[in-house]
């Protein structure tokens, strides 16, 4: 069995004054809102047990999710201390294979050929990847023969590839993310836990992205996204 895991416990700063009241997940784009593209992502790519990570308005979310008789578990992170953080706090939960779904990218296409792959090459983490540039809100991925050298976390420079929000991990993560020390940022970066895995010579792949996506992190993304998915209002 695979098990999804959307992280979804932030405050989506960048999408302020719309998330002073309505928490990121519940923001809607044509119509529906984040969350539910991410779990019906999840269940057409075969993961039929979803964890949600939830911090803040979290009880907005939750109420939001049993109204639409939608059957999630959930972990708690204490604390808005990064994406390795927010991964840790479901360390009791799983015990086998999970997709990591960020709540704020839609996937226009089905990405399970992705979670194939990482179960054909029995990885212990494989991102699914797209050629690109950071930009300032993206890693820098470092992609050579299908394999991921080198990863980091919003840099100012580029390898080519970059990150598009789907993660798959084998529970050996937990032990990474337990490890990261806090980055310049102040927050516990997953890239640095999935740089540990690359130092230990874990086997980390990388799958390239087929079809489109969008990332909501702004305003003008969610204008984007609603444009290039055929229902501009």
């Amino acid at each position: 069995m695979v098990i999804g895991l959307i992280p979804a416990a932030g405050r989506g700063e960048r999408l302020r004054p719309l998330t002073d009241e309505v928490p990121k997940p519940l923001i809607r784009v044509c119509g529906k809102p984040l969350i539910l593209y991410a779990i019906e992502h999840l269940n057409a790519m075969g993961v039929d047990e979803i964890i949600v990570a939830l911090h803040y308005k979290k009880e907005k979310v939750m109420e939001f999710l049993s109204r639409a008789g939608v059957l999630v578990r959930y972990c708690y992170p204490d604390k808005l201390l990064g994406l390795a953080y927010t991964i840790y706090s479901a360390r009791d939960l799983i015990n086998e294979t999970f997709v990591v779904h960020l709540a704020d990218n839609i996937f226009m296409g089905n990405c399970k050929y992705a979670l194939d792959e990482h179960m054909r090459k029995k990885g212990d983490a494989t991102l699914l990847v797209e050629r690109g540039n950071p930009e300032g809100r993206y890693e820098a991925i470092r992609l050579e023969q299908g394999k991921i050298l080198d990863i980091v976390e919003k840099a100012n420079f580029s390898y080519g590839y970059r990150g598009t929000g789907i993660y798959i991990f084998e529970p050996i993560i937990f032990e990474y993310c337990r490890n990261v020390r806090k980055s310049s940022r102040g927050e516990l970066e997953l890239q640095d836990a999935i740089k540990g895995m690359i130092n230990d010579g874990r086997k980390v792949f990388g799958v390239l992205l087929e079809g489109r996506r969008v990332e909501i992190t702004t305003e003008e993304d969610i204008r984007r996204a609603e444009e290039m998915m055929g229902c501009e209002k």
